[in-house]
């Protein structure tokens, strides 16, 4: 089974880096091959239509729904709804790691001094906030990841109108995310998520210097943060072709330039550049780069030799995968922006090249062509199917991870 899922894995994104050489041959090189029509988009009025207020409003609530529903289906609730938020959002996983950098910077040496593999751009805003908040931080990191989620949801509002017949469908696909729960808590998922938003409007909207400065910060919020240099690539190559050099093209380069900022903050603290390799290499992560088919073989195996933990980690890292995959396949058929499909097999690629993977689930809420593509089926059966779906999980998992289950 290891072997054909390793062929399987491999084969699904060597397929989906053949569909985008086939889409920049036509959009890059103007080599005419044969490709889907465009789709035109639906004028039916939906979520993605409401004033930014209501759609801030609505993210957030959905959020908080979500975290209910969880509440409510847990096999033995205890402790009160609040309680149990604060307490699972501030205490598990890794908002430890962030409330003690938040508060006391980064550590040279010694037990902490493994926190470097955390990126600097969220504690240092929680940090910042938590003071103005009179030594609050993890309210303070609660908040920001809050704020910036709905932010993230007006900002995906946006993108889905620019690129979907039905835009609705793709914004509810993104607000029922399975594990879009992290939102909630001490965790950089609001923020990367919104800056990775920002980052796809940006070079969609061919706002070059404003791509540029969402980069960098992307780039010092998670590794994946870098890859918003291949749309930003993209979109200029395309546009050159149609309107010239245009200098600002140069501020694309800004994810390049955050992580090398992160890297001189590496060596700053602890002496070398690529300081949080080595310890991502160490317990308790034990992170080392991988072909993406080893990691899903490696999934498999982990699976049916830790059966307690299954359901909570690996099976949903194996299958979310291939969901992935086929959802990016379907966003070139329906006639997705390229750039937002480099992006997402980029971002596939990379979350998956770790071994040891055990936060894939929630790595994958940023993959957001994913929710674009749902938003382009012209099946309406097929979206509420799916929407269904990622309603029931939602709820499921939401309701284990509220019970403390192993879910990060």
């Amino acid at each position: 089974m290891e072997t054909l899922l390793w062929i399987c894995s491999t084969a699904a994104m060597l397929a989906l880096l053949g569909l985008l050489a086939l889409r920049a041959l036509e959009e890059l090189l103007g080599i005419k091959v044969r490709l889907p029509a465009p789709r035109a988009a639906s004028g039916r009025l939906d979520p993605a239509n409401w004033p930014w207020p209501a759609v801030f409003a609505a993210s957030l609530a959905v959020l908080w729904l979500g975290a209910l529903a969880g509440y409510l289906l847990m096999d033995e609730p205890s402790l009160g709804f609040f309680t149990r938020i604060w307490t699972r959002f501030t205490q598990a996983g890794d908002a430890p790691h962030y409330l003690r950098i938040a508060q006391y910077g980064y550590a040279s040496a010694g037990e902490y001094a493994n926190e470097i593999v955390f990126y600097p751009l969220y504690p240092l805003l929680m940090g910042m906030l938590g003071r103005l908040l009179g030594g609050r931080y993890a309210l303070a990191g609660m908040l920001l990841s809050q704020v910036c989620y709905g932010l993230a949801g007006v900002v995906m509002a946006k993108l889905a109108k620019k690129d979907c017949p039905h835009p609705g469908a793709a914004l509810a696909a993104f607000w029922l995310y399975p594990f879009g729960y992290f939102c909630l808590g001490v965790y950089t998922e609001g923020l990367f998520l919104l800056l990775t938003l920002l980052g796809l409007w940006a070079v969609r909207e061919r706002k070059w210097l404003l791509a540029g400065a969402v980069g960098f910060l992307c780039a010092l919020t998670r590794t994946q943060g870098v890859l918003l240099l291949l749309p930003g690539v993209y979109c200029a190559w395309r546009d050159c072709r149609e309107h010239g050099w245009n200098w600002r093209y140069l501020a694309l380069a800004g994810p390049i330039l955050g992580y090398l900022a992160y890297l001189g903050l590496n060596k700053a603290v602890c002496g070398s550049f690529f300081a949080y390799q080595v310890y991502e290499s160490m317990e308790p992560w034990w992170q080392t780069p991988q072909w993406l088919g080893d990691t899903l073989a490696q999934q498999f195996t982990m699976g049916m030799g830790y059966p307690g933990l299954a359901n909570w980690i690996y099976w949903p890292q194996l299958f979310l995968y291939f969901i992935a995959a086929a959802l990016l396949m379907a966003a070139w058929r329906r006639r997705l922006d390229s750039a937002h499909i480099l992006y997402g097999t980029a971002y596939l690629g990379m979350s998956y090249t770790a071994s040891w993977l055990i936060s894939g689930s929630r790595y994958m809420l940023g993959c957001v062509p994913m929710y674009l593509a749902v938003g382009s089926f012209k099946n309406r059966a097929l979206r509420a199917l799916i929407l269904l779906g990622e309603l029931a999980f939602l709820a499921y998992y939401a309701a284990r991870f509220m019970e403390g289950q192993a879910i990060m």
